[in-house]
């Protein structure tokens, strides 16, 4: 979306809401190329996420599903949909926890944790170079201002 998009969607709404809109806009475009790179590798970014959490939060244990959602702040029906598909993937298992049956971890597969491997160079070069477009005094300050917007939403 380039500024003369953006020029009609300030035209056309309330003042207040031009934030949204740049911030909707800028999200879709990291999505759109962070994704260039997960596409291939059969993920989107709320795989790709789930899969880091699953990876480097949960470890060799697992995690609880209810502590992904509240990691990616997202209900847990969606949450379960992304994970039946990880787990048909062979990306990720569930099992029981130890003592308690009912409770179900969730962990990485060997095969998930390589498809991570694979991508992770890819990935950060991608990130770094979305990010050069800022200066990294800016990127501190607009991180503060979003971080106090969403404490407060």
């Amino acid at each position: 979306m380039d500024k003369e998009n953006l020029k009609f969607y300030y035209e056309t709404e309330q003042e207040d809401a031009k934030l949204i809109y740049t911030t909707g806009f800028l999200w879709g475009k990291i999505n759109a190329k962070l994704d260039e790179i997960l596409a291939p590798a059969g993920l989107n970014l709320s795989k790709f996420n789930i899969l880091m959490i699953i990876k480097h939060v949960g470890k060799t244990e697992g995690i609880q599903q209810n502590e992904i959602s509240h990691r990616l702040l997202v209900t847990a029906s969606n949450i379960t949909k992304l994970l039946d598909k990880l787990e048909k993937d062979g990306l990720i298992i569930r099992t029981s926890k130890e003592g308690d049956r009912r409770v179900k971890l969730i962990k990485i597969t060997s095969d998930g944790s390589k498809l991570l491997d694979k991508i992770w160079t890819k990935y950060t070069k991608t990130v770094k170079k979305i990010m050069n477009g800022i200066a990294p005094a800016d990127a501190d300050y607009v991180n503060k201002v979003l971080l106090d917007w969403l404490g407060k939403i």
